[in-house]
C-alpha cells in the first residue's frame, strides 16, 4: 500500500452527498473501503482485498462505484499501466439536516436514515474488533483504550452545543496528528515512531430510546 503525500494536501476536508450520492454509499463494503482510504492513503484493489479479505473482483466493482459517485478518484501519481492506485477525495462526509420545508426533505431523509443506520453497523464492527484486541494490546494502550458513555438530561439546542464543541476539539486533534505525514506509508510512519499508533475516536450522541425510560 502507498500513499505519496498527505491526505489533507490531497483531499478536500469534507464532503455533504446529495440523497443519490449518499444511498450508493449506504453498502458496509463501499463504506469500509472508503474509510481504508481515508486512514491509509493510496491503495489499489488488490491491497483493499487484502485487508477486508475479499476479493479483487469485488472491491474493484466497489471501488468503481465509489468513484463514479465522487467519494474517491484515481492516484494519477501511482497508478501505472493496468495497476490503478485509488484515492478518497474527501476525508470525511457529513450529513445535511434538511429542514421540514426544504425540497425533496423525504428523499434526504430517507437516504440519510440508511445510511445512518449502515454507518451505525461499521462503527460498531470496529468497536468490537478493538474489545476483542484489547486483551493483546501493550498496557499503556489498555488504559489508554475507553469505551465510556455519558448520559444527561439536556435539550436538543444544549445537544448541539455540546456535539460542536466536542467535534471542534476532535477535528483540531486531526489536523496536529494527521493519518499520513507526507510521502510515507502508514505502515512506515509507525515503524519510524512505535509509541504512535492508528486511533480511532468515535463520537455518538442520540436521544435514549423511550421505552427504556420510566
Amino acid at each position: 500500500m502507498k500513499s505519496s503525500e498527505d491526505l489533507g494536501n490531497t483531499a478536500t476536508k469534507t464532503s455533504t452527498p446529495t440523497p443519490e450520492q449518499l444511498r450508493a454509499l449506504t453498502h458496509p463494503i463501499r463504506l469500509r473501503l472508503l474509510g481504508l482510504l481515508r486512514i491509509n492513503g493510496s491503495a489499489t484493489a488488490t491491497d483493499l482485498a487484502r485487508m477486508t479479505k475479499l476479493n479483487t473482483g469485488s472491491t474493484s466493482y466497489h471501488l468503481r462505484i465509489l468513484a463514479k459517485y465522487g467519494f474517491i478518484e484515481r492516484d494519477t501519481e501511482l497508478s501505472s499501466g493496468r495497476k490503478l492506485f485509488w484515492k478518497a477525495k474527501q476525508l470525511y462526509t457529513t450529513i445535511e439536516d434538511p429542514s421540514p420545508d426544504s425540497a425533496d426533505v423525504e428523499n434526504k431523509l430517507d437516504a440519510a436514515g440508511a445510511f445512518m443506520q449502515v454507518a451505525a453497523a461499521e462503527t460498531t464492527r470496529q468497536i468490537l474488533q478493538a474489545a476483542s484486541d484489547w486483551r493483546t494490546m501493550d498496557s499503556t494502550w489498555q488504559e489508554a483504550t475507553t469505551m465510556s458513555d455519558y448520559a444527561m438530561m439536556l435539550t436538543a439546542h444544549e445537544a448541539n452545543d455540546i456535539a460542536k464543541q466536542v467535534q471542534g476539539i476532535l477535528l483540531a486533534a486531526m489536523q496536529k496528528h494527521p493519518l499520513i505525514q507526507p510521502g510515507m506509508k502508514q505502515t512506515a510512519q509507525q515503524a519510524s515512531d512505535p509509541q504512535r499508533k492508528a486511533v480511532a475516536m468515535q463520537f455518538h450522541l442520540f436521544p435514549i430510546a423511550q421505552d427504556l425510560l420510566k
